[in-house]
C-alpha cells in the first residue's frame, strides 16, 4: 500500500513542471502530502522490525507539514477556480447564442437567394410571355436575348441556394449548366451543334459569378446566332483555365463561319459586344475576338482576387 501511492504523485509533480497547466501549485502540494502519506505508512512498517522512532517521527512531521500547506493553499485558490468556472460556463453560452445567429443568418441568406431566383424566373417568365404575343421576329428575338439574361443572373442564385458556402460557387458547374440551357433554346433537332468542355474548378464570389455569366450568356449566343448563320451544324468549346496569380481564362470556341471582314469590337454597335466590353470592364478584365482555321474564338481574361471579399 504505501508503494502504490508514489506514482500518483509523481505525475502531479510532472504536472508541476508544465507552466501551461493551471494551479500547478496545487498539484505540488498534493503531490507532497501523498509522498509523505505513502513514506508515513512505509516507515510504519519498517519500525516493526527496527525501531527508528527518531526518524518516523521526522517523516510523520513533514506529513503533517505537506498536508497542512494543502490545506492552506486550495482555499486560497477556490475562488479563482469558481470563476473560472463561471467564465467557462459564460463561454458556452456565448458560444451557442452566435452558434444559432450564424444558423439563422445562413437560413436568411439562402432564403433571399431562393427568393431573388423565384423572382427572376418570374421575369423570364414574362419575357417569354411576351414575346408569345409578338409578331415581328427581331422583337421576339430580343426578349428571347433579355430571357437569358435574366436567367443566367437567376442560375447564379439557384447555385448559391444549393451550396454549402452561400457566398460562392464553383464556376465551372455554373458555367456547364449555363452552356446546356443556352444550348437547349437555341439548338434545332435538324441542325445538330455539339457542346464540348474543359473546365477547371474555380471558386468565385457572386459578385464575380454574375458579371462573368452574362458574359459567358453573350458569347455563347453569338457563338448559335453569328457563328452558324445558315443552320449548318458544327461545334461551340467551352474552357475554363486558373492560371497562377489568380488568372483565369475563360475560352468560347467555336467552329462556325468565323469573324466578319472589318469587325471592330471596340466600335462595334452590337448590344451583345457593348455589353460584353461594359461587364470586361466592371471585372477589370481582358477580352478579344481571335479568329482561328475553323471559326471564332471568344476569349476572356480575368483575376479572382479582385472579387476576394
Amino acid at each position: 500500500m504505501p508503494t502504490s501511492r508514489f506514482p500518483l504523485p509523481s505525475h502531479n509533480l510532472v504536472y508541476k513542471a508544465r507552466r501551461d497547466i493551471p494551479f500547478h501549485w496545487i498539484f505540488l502540494a498534493f503531490g507532497l502530502f501523498i509522498i509523505a502519506c505513502g513514506g508515513t505508512h512505509f516507515m510504519e512498517v519498517v519500525t516493526i522490525w527496527k525501531p527508528i522512532y527518531v526518524f518516523s517521527a521526522a517523516v510523520k512531521i513533514f506529513t503533517a507539514l505537506a498536508s497542512l500547506m494543502t490545506a492552506v493553499v486550495l482555499p486560497l485558490n477556490v475562488p479563482t477556480i469558481l470563476t473560472l468556472v463561471q467564465r467557462a460556463k459564460t463561454s458556452e453560452q456565448v458560444t451557442a447564442t452566435l452558434r444559432a445567429s450564424e444558423e439563422r443568418k445562413e437560413a436568411l441568406l439562402r432564403e433571399v437567394h431562393h427568393r431573388v431566383k423565384n423572382n427572376l424566373a418570374v421575369i423570364c417568365s414574362l419575357f417569354y410571355l411576351q414575346s408569345t404575343h409578338t409578331k415581328d421576329q427581331e422583337t421576339v428575338h430580343i426578349f428571347h436575348d433579355m430571357e437569358n439574361r435574366v436567367h443566367s443572373m437567376a442560375l447564379v442564385h439557384e447555385s448559391l441556394y444549393g451550396s454549402e458556402n452561400l457566398a460562392r460557387i464553383d464556376f465551372a458547374e455554373y458555367a456547364q449548366a449555363l452552356a446546356k440551357d443556352i444550348l437547349s433554346s437555341h439548338e434545332s433537332p435538324s441542325v445538330p451543334v455539339q457542346l464540348k468542355s474543359e473546365l477547371e474548378p474555380v471558386i468565385m464570389s457572386a459578385d464575380l459569378a454574375v458579371p462573368c455569366g452574362l458574359i459567358l450568356n453573350e458569347l455563347i449566343s453569338n457563338a448559335f446566332k453569328h457563328g452558324f448563320p445558315n443552320g449548318g451544324g458544327g461545334e461551340i468549346r467551352l474552357t475554363l483555365r486558373r492560371g497562377p496569380g489568380d488568372q483565369c481564362s475563360l475560352w468560347v470556341d467555336d467552329s462556325g463561319v468565323g469573324i466578319p471582314a472589318g469587325l471592330d469590337i471596340e466600335t462595334s454597335k452590337s448590344l451583345g459586344l457593348r455589353l460584353v466590353r461594359s461587364l470586361t470592364q466592371q471585372i477589370r478584365g481582358s477580352f478579344e475576338l481571335v479568329k482561328i482555321d475553323a471559326g471564332t474564338s471568344a476569349r476572356l481574361q480575368f483575376k479572382v482576387n479582385h472579387y476576394a471579399g
